[in-house]
Protein backbone atom coordinates (compact mmCIF):
# COMPACT_ATOMS: atom_id res chain seq x y z
CA UNK A 1 0.00 0.00 0.00
CA UNK A 2 1.17 3.49 -0.79
CA UNK A 3 -0.10 6.68 0.80
CA UNK A 4 -1.07 9.52 -1.53
CA UNK A 5 -2.28 13.04 -0.91
CA UNK A 6 -4.97 13.86 -3.47
CA UNK A 7 -5.50 17.56 -4.12
CA UNK A 8 -9.21 17.77 -4.91
CA UNK A 9 -8.76 20.86 -7.00
CA UNK A 10 -11.50 21.15 -9.56
CA UNK A 11 -10.97 24.93 -9.55
CA UNK A 12 -7.21 24.78 -10.10
CA UNK A 13 -7.47 27.73 -12.50
CA UNK A 14 -8.37 29.94 -9.51
CA UNK A 15 -5.45 30.12 -7.12
CA UNK A 16 -7.54 32.00 -4.54
CA UNK A 17 -9.68 28.87 -4.07
CA UNK A 18 -6.63 26.69 -3.48
CA UNK A 19 -5.10 28.50 -0.51
CA UNK A 20 -5.72 25.55 1.83
CA UNK A 21 -4.22 22.89 -0.45
CA UNK A 22 -0.87 21.78 1.02
CA UNK A 23 1.95 22.13 -1.46
CA UNK A 24 4.75 20.20 0.27
CA UNK A 25 3.35 16.67 0.69
CA UNK A 26 5.12 13.59 -0.60
CA UNK A 27 3.38 11.64 -3.36
CA UNK A 28 0.75 14.23 -4.21
CA UNK A 29 -1.79 13.82 -6.99
CA UNK A 30 -3.87 16.51 -8.67
CA UNK A 31 -7.45 15.35 -9.24
CA UNK A 32 -7.89 17.94 -12.01
CA UNK A 33 -5.24 16.03 -14.01
CA UNK A 34 -7.09 12.72 -13.57
CA UNK A 35 -10.19 13.26 -15.75
CA UNK A 36 -11.17 9.62 -15.34
CA UNK A 37 -12.39 10.43 -11.81
CA UNK A 38 -14.72 13.25 -12.90
CA UNK A 39 -16.04 11.24 -15.85
CA UNK A 40 -16.82 8.18 -13.75
CA UNK A 41 -18.41 10.25 -10.95
CA UNK A 42 -20.75 11.77 -13.53
CA UNK A 43 -21.61 8.35 -14.99
CA UNK A 44 -22.35 6.96 -11.54
CA UNK A 45 -24.65 9.92 -10.83
CA UNK A 46 -26.29 9.56 -14.24
CA UNK A 47 -27.27 6.01 -13.32
CA UNK A 48 -29.66 7.44 -10.71
CA UNK A 49 -31.01 10.34 -12.76
CA UNK A 50 -34.44 10.40 -14.39
CA UNK A 51 -33.70 12.01 -17.75
CA UNK A 52 -37.36 12.87 -18.27
CA UNK A 53 -36.85 15.58 -15.64
CA UNK A 54 -34.50 18.56 -15.54
CA UNK A 55 -31.03 17.89 -14.22
CA UNK A 56 -30.15 19.45 -10.87
CA UNK A 57 -27.62 22.29 -10.71
CA UNK A 58 -25.22 19.98 -8.89
CA UNK A 59 -25.43 16.64 -10.68
CA UNK A 60 -23.05 14.57 -8.57
CA UNK A 61 -22.93 13.91 -4.85
CA UNK A 62 -19.88 13.48 -2.65
CA UNK A 63 -20.42 9.70 -2.58
CA UNK A 64 -20.26 9.61 -6.40
CA UNK A 65 -16.81 11.19 -6.29
CA UNK A 66 -15.62 8.77 -3.61
CA UNK A 67 -17.02 5.82 -5.58
CA UNK A 68 -15.13 7.03 -8.65
CA UNK A 69 -11.91 7.43 -6.64
CA UNK A 70 -12.32 3.89 -5.28
CA UNK A 71 -12.68 2.45 -8.77
CA UNK A 72 -10.28 4.65 -10.75
CA UNK A 73 -7.45 4.80 -8.21
CA UNK A 74 -8.09 1.43 -6.56
CA UNK A 75 -8.34 3.13 -3.16
CA UNK A 76 -8.27 0.66 -0.29
CA UNK A 77 -8.14 3.17 2.59
CA UNK A 78 -9.34 6.76 3.02
CA UNK A 79 -8.15 8.77 6.04
CA UNK A 80 -11.43 10.40 7.09
CA UNK A 81 -13.34 11.69 10.07
CA UNK A 82 -15.78 9.22 11.66
CA UNK A 83 -18.69 11.45 10.62
CA UNK A 84 -18.08 10.39 7.00
CA UNK A 85 -18.76 6.67 7.59
CA UNK A 86 -22.29 6.84 6.06
CA UNK A 87 -20.97 8.65 2.97
CA UNK A 88 -18.19 6.05 2.51
CA UNK A 89 -20.72 3.22 2.86
CA UNK A 90 -22.83 4.85 0.14
CA UNK A 91 -19.73 5.30 -2.04
CA UNK A 92 -18.79 1.63 -1.64
CA UNK A 93 -22.35 0.60 -2.54
CA UNK A 94 -22.34 2.78 -5.66
CA UNK A 95 -18.90 1.56 -6.72
CA UNK A 96 -20.02 -2.06 -6.22
CA UNK A 97 -23.15 -1.47 -8.33
CA UNK A 98 -21.15 0.12 -11.16
CA UNK A 99 -18.59 -2.70 -11.02
CA UNK A 100 -21.26 -5.40 -11.08
CA UNK A 101 -23.06 -3.75 -14.01
CA UNK A 102 -19.85 -3.51 -16.05
CA UNK A 103 -18.18 -6.77 -14.99
CA UNK A 104 -15.32 -5.05 -13.16
CA UNK A 105 -13.49 -6.28 -10.06
CA UNK A 106 -14.36 -4.47 -6.85
CA UNK A 107 -12.84 -4.22 -3.39
CA UNK A 108 -14.54 -1.86 -0.94
CA UNK A 109 -12.54 0.97 0.57
CA UNK A 110 -12.04 1.11 4.31
CA UNK A 111 -11.74 4.11 6.58
CA UNK A 112 -8.78 4.93 8.76
CA UNK A 113 -9.60 7.46 11.42
CA UNK A 114 -8.06 10.80 10.60
CA UNK A 115 -6.32 12.95 13.15
CA UNK A 116 -8.16 15.91 11.65
CA UNK A 117 -11.50 16.98 13.11
CA UNK A 118 -12.83 16.89 9.57
CA UNK A 119 -11.58 16.25 6.06
CA UNK A 120 -8.82 18.74 5.26
CA UNK A 121 -9.88 21.48 2.85
CA UNK A 122 -8.69 20.83 -0.66
CA UNK A 123 -7.30 17.36 -0.07
CA UNK A 124 -7.69 13.71 0.82
CA UNK A 125 -5.24 11.19 2.20
CA UNK A 126 -5.69 7.77 0.64
CA UNK A 127 -3.87 4.46 0.30
CA UNK A 128 -3.78 2.08 -2.65
CA UNK A 129 -1.44 -0.32 -4.43
CA UNK A 130 1.90 1.26 -5.28
CA UNK A 131 1.86 3.10 -8.58
CA UNK A 132 5.21 4.88 -8.23
CA UNK A 133 8.66 4.09 -6.92
CA UNK A 134 9.72 7.74 -6.94
CA UNK A 135 7.91 10.97 -6.15
CA UNK A 136 7.80 13.00 -9.38
CA UNK A 137 5.95 15.95 -7.86
CA UNK A 138 2.25 16.66 -8.10
CA UNK A 139 2.21 17.18 -11.89
CA UNK A 140 4.56 14.32 -12.74
CA UNK A 141 2.81 11.88 -10.39
CA UNK A 142 -0.61 12.81 -11.78
CA UNK A 143 0.37 12.58 -15.44
CA UNK A 144 2.21 9.28 -14.98
CA UNK A 145 -0.74 7.78 -13.11
CA UNK A 146 -3.31 9.13 -15.57
CA UNK A 147 -1.59 7.35 -18.46
CA UNK A 148 -1.49 4.04 -16.58
CA UNK A 149 -5.13 3.91 -15.41
CA UNK A 150 -7.47 1.30 -16.89
CA UNK A 151 -10.47 2.34 -18.97
CA UNK A 152 -13.44 1.92 -16.61
CA UNK A 153 -15.88 3.94 -18.67
CA UNK A 154 -17.82 1.46 -20.74
CA UNK A 155 -21.08 1.73 -22.60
Amino acid sequence: MQRWYLAVDGNQHRADLQADTPQQQDFMLCEALLPQIRSLACLIAAGRHNFEQHSPEVFTEEADWFAARILVLGVRVFHLDIMLIPMLQTANRRAAEYSRKHGLPFTPAQMRMSLHASRPNGGLILENACFADADLGIIGNSLQLSHSLPNLITG
